[in-house]
């Protein structure tokens, strides 16, 4: 996949900086034009889990992954809620 780098172009490793490369990502297994693949940082060994990525090697141009933002995280309320709702909903 000599794409990797341009994937990835926008994203590096969340615990040294380091930017991904080819070594970064190693194919679980493939299926048409899904791989699923474990990606991980070469440099400090941090692994980030399997992604998933749709990739034709047929296509010439594939644009850079970009970042999406997940939900806020959990707070103390949170919890206290959850808590709340179990200890009154599931008796």
């Amino acid at each position: 996949m000599k794409d990797i780098e341009k994937l990835f172009k926008n994203l590096c490793c969340s615990r040294c900086k380091n930017d991904f490369t080819q070594e970064s990502i190693k194919i679980i297994e493939k299926k048409n034009n899904i791989l699923i693949c474990n990606l991980f940082c070469h440099k400090c060994g941090k692994d980030f889990g399997n992604v998933i990525l749709n990739y034709s090697a047929n296509k010439r141009n594939h644009p850079p992954l970009e970042i999406i933002d997940g939900p806020p995280a959990i707070n103390a309320d949170d919890v206290l809620d959850a808590h709340r709702f179990i200890k009154n909903n599931l008796k």
